[in-house]
């Protein structure tokens, strides 16, 4: 008889064990998993105005001729700063394209030819491009680089 109680009492707990695991892991997983996914949606943040540049072609700083060709698009801080660069008349717009076309010619192909030395390049670029430009409320003005082409060869 206490054999059977004792067995009774071990199949309880365990029930009692996998529903409380059961729930558990329902909540857990809708918690962190799951949900709605607007509450997700309004979690990512709209990309900021978009400055297309174009496409660029250089050659690289190989001794063999290799060539880098890409259209390139930034993401800026604001709506302020796009309005800044466009009413330069052109100005901003001159010196940024100057800057890429610098960079492009100090690349190396055997970086630039993978998508580390891709977005290396991303980052160099926004880095000497923020470097020329004026800064709004100490903010930079370009917050991403992006290509739309990418072609090394």
């Amino acid at each position: 008889m206490a054999l059977a109680r004792n067995t009774l009492v071990a199949a309880i707990i365990g029930v009692l064990v996998l529903v409380v695991g059961v729930i558990g892991g329902a909540v857990v997983g809708l918690r962190y998993f799951g949900g709605d996914d607007a509450v997700v949606a309004d979690q990512v943040p709209d990309p900021g105005p978009m400055l297309e540049l174009g496409q660029f072609t250089s050659t690289l700083a190989d001794k063999e001729i290799h060539v880098i060709r890409l259209n390139i698009t930034l993401e800026l801080a604001s709506p302020m700063a796009l309005d800044r660069i466009n009413a330069s008349g052109n100005g901003w717009t001159v010196m940024i394209k100057d800057e890429v076309i610098k960079t492009l010619k100090d690349q190396r192909y055997d970086v630039v030819r993978f998508t580390e030395g891709m977005e290396k390049l991303k980052l160099d670029l926004k880095t000497r491009l923020n470097a020329i430009l004026p800064r709004e409320n100490g903010e930079a003005f370009i917050n991403k680089v992006l290509f739309d082409e990418y072609m090394t060869q």
